[in-house]
């Protein structure tokens, strides 16, 4: 079987976001699949926790007839490190301007405690969500696509920022996509993380590359599924 790519979005964001990224992925002749986080709900009491959305990525990996390059979001690297360091069919995991944690630690430990000033708590005091996502998610995006992005953006469980990762896997090959112009998640940490990945790459964009740079994201995974393919052929 040929390699799939499975693609599991950031905080507040739904699996819409990667259509751009999916369309250039299907002209290259690979298959891809995006969960949805149960962690990011319209529903601010709907929204679930780190634990129930690393069992929808683990569901989706195991879905997958074949081996997996599993590719992640910014806060959608925390679940897929954690499902990756369970699964046998992940080949490689990509982050994407993702959070690469240590096994034990939480994002909320991350952030040093707190959520940025500028998000908003929803009046259940369960979620929260981004209040200036147009600078800090979306910069260097398309106005026409961040707008319908920003119109998406669902209520992010607390939860999935105040549990700790699991675990993390040891084996698996990593690959990183720096943003270097990224608002959100410093360059210089995305540096020290890419610096621990087998492969790396750099693009300059913000923190949404798989929307401004659509072409080039899909490059680095395309050559993550030909590793793949090499790798079960030998």
């Amino acid at each position: 079987m040929n390699p799939t790519v499975v693609l599991v979005h950031g905080a507040m964001h739904t699996p819409w976001i990667f259509e751009p990224l999916r369309e250039r992925l299907s002209a290259r002749g690979i298959a891809s699949r995006a969960v949805q986080l149960p962690s990011s709900s319209p529903d601010s009491a709907a929204a679930r926790g780190l634990a129930e959305d690393v069992e929808v990525v683990r569901a989706a990996v195991a879905a997958v007839d074949g081996p997996v390059v599993l590719a992640a979001h910014s806060y959608g690297g925390v679940p897929a490190t954690w499902a990756a360091a369970e699964s046998d069919q992940v080949t490689e995991l990509v982050y994407i301007a993702a959070f690469a944690l240590e096994a034990g630690t939480s994002m909320m430990e991350w952030m040093g405690g707190d959520f940025p000033p500028t998000w908003h708590h929803s009046p259940d005091g369960l979620a929260v969500k981004a209040g200036d996502a147009e600078e800090s998610i979306f910069s260097g995006v398309d106005p026409a696509l961040t707008a319908e992005a920003v119109k998406r953006l669902n209520w992010q469980g607390v939860r999935a920022f105040t549990e700790k990762l699991g675990a993390a896997p040891a084996q698996v090959s990593l690959t990183y996509v720096v943003a270097t112009e990224d608002p959100a998640l410093p360059p210089a940490v995305q540096e020290q993380w890419a610096a621990r990945a087998a492969h790396s790459v750099r693009v300059p964009s913000g923190h949404s590359p798989h929307l401004s740079h659509a072409d080039e994201v899909a490059d680095v995974l395309a050559k993550a599924v030909a590793r793949a393919w090499s790798n079960r052929s030998q």
